[in-house]
C-alpha cells in the first residue's frame, strides 16, 4: 500500500488541478491581518542540504503577516487530512482517512488569494531554467500532539490530468515539493528523509540535524523556513531517495504548508518551452 501527500484527491482532480491558461485570477478582497498595500517580495536566502538528490533549505520563505493572514483565513476550514492507495491491478488512486497513517488536519488555500500566488511565484523563481508551469493548491496542514504523517513519497505513481483552454487534457506530476513551516511551538514533528545522508555534525541543530547514525536528515519546524525537494530524476521518473516522513509531535502544535510545483512529462525537465 501506497501513501501519498494531498487532500482528497479525486475533488482535487476536478476542482483543484492546475489549468493551462495564459490568464491571471483576480485577487480577492482585502484581509484584516495583510496590509492594503502589500507586496510580494523576495529576500529569502538558501542553505544547500543535499546535491544528489537536491534538497535545498530556505531562510524566510514566508513573513509573519503572510503566515497571520492564511491562518486567519483558514481557521474555519480545517479537516482530517487523507491519504491514497495505489491499486496496481487498476493503476489508479483512492483516497481515504486513515489516522493510523496520517493523523492531522489539512485546509485549502484559494489559488487566488494574494499570500498563495505570492508563494508560488518565489517557488518557481527558484526553479529557474526548470520546467515550471505552475503549482498545485497550497495546503495547510496542522500538527497536534502525537499527530505524525508515516513514510511516503510526494510523486505521483499514475500522472493526473490538467484542463487546457480548449476542453482538452494533458497529463502532470510533482516535480518539486515544498513544506513551509508556519508554526513551531512544539517539540517533535521533525521532517524525516531516511535515504539523504545527513549534515554535517556542526550543522545548524536547531534548524536540522543529522541522525544518530549520521545518514539521515531531520529539519525541524522553524516558522517562517521551509525545506525544499526535488522528486524525479533527470528522465522523468520518480526519485524514491525523497521518501520522507512527518514524525510525531510530541507536544504543542506544528502547522506547515505543502506546496508543489508541476512539470508535464512530455516537454523537457530543463530546457523545455
Amino acid at each position: 500500500m501506497l501513501f501519498l501527500s494531498s487532500v482528497q484527491l479525486w475533488a482535487w482532480v476536478s476542482n483543484y488541478s492546475p489549468s493551462i491558461s495564459k490568464g491571471v485570477p483576480a485577487i480577492f478582497g482585502g484581509s484584516p491581518v495583510l496590509p492594503d498595500d502589500y507586496v510580494c517580495t523576495n529576500d529569502y536566502n538558501i542553505e544547500l542540504l543535499s546535491v544528489d538528490p537536491l534538497v535545498i533549505y530556505i531562510n524566510g520563505f514566508i513573513k509573519d503577516h503572510e503566515i497571520d493572514h492564511l491562518l486567519h483565513n483558514a481557521k474555519d476550514d480545517f479537516s482530517p487530512s487523507y491519504v491514497y492507495d495505489y491499486d496496481n491491478k487498476k493503476n489508479q488512486i483512492s483516497s481515504q482517512v486513515n489516522s493510523t497513517w496520517r493523523s492531522s488536519t489539512s485546509a485549502m488555500v484559494s489559488q487566488k488569494d494574494p499570500v498563495s500566488r505570492c508563494l508560488a511565484k518565489r517557488l518557481k523563481l527558484l526553479l529557474g531554467n526548470l520546467q515550471h508551469p505552475d503549482t498545485e493548491r497550497l495546503q495547510i496542514v496542522k500538527y497536534v500532539g502525537g499527530e505524525r504523517f508515516r513514510m511516503h513519497n510526494d510523486y505521483l505513481p499514475v500522472h493526473l490530468e490538467a484542463k487546457r483552454p480548449d476542453g482538452s487534457t494533458r497529463q502532470f506530476n510533482r516535480l518539486v515539493s515544498s513544506f513551509i513551516y508556519i508554526g513551531d511551538e512544539c517539540t517533535g514533528g521533525e521532517t524525516y528523509f531516511p535515504d539523504i545522508k545527513g549534515v554535517g555534525p556542526s550543522a545548524d541543530g536547531d534548524k536540522f540535524s543529522r541522525t544518530e547514525d549520521g545518514m539521515g536528515l531531520l529539519v525541524k519546524p522553524k516558522k517562517g523556513n521551509a525545506v525544499i525537494w526535488h522528486n524525479v530524476h533527470q528522465n522523468g521518473t520518480g526519485d524514491d531517495r525523497m521518501a520522507h516522513a512527518g514524525l510525531p509531535v510530541l507536544n504543542g502544535t506544528k502547522i506547515g504548508m505543502n506546496l508543489f510545483s508541476i512539470y508535464y512529462p512530455d516537454e523537457p525537465l530543463v530546457g523545455g518551452s
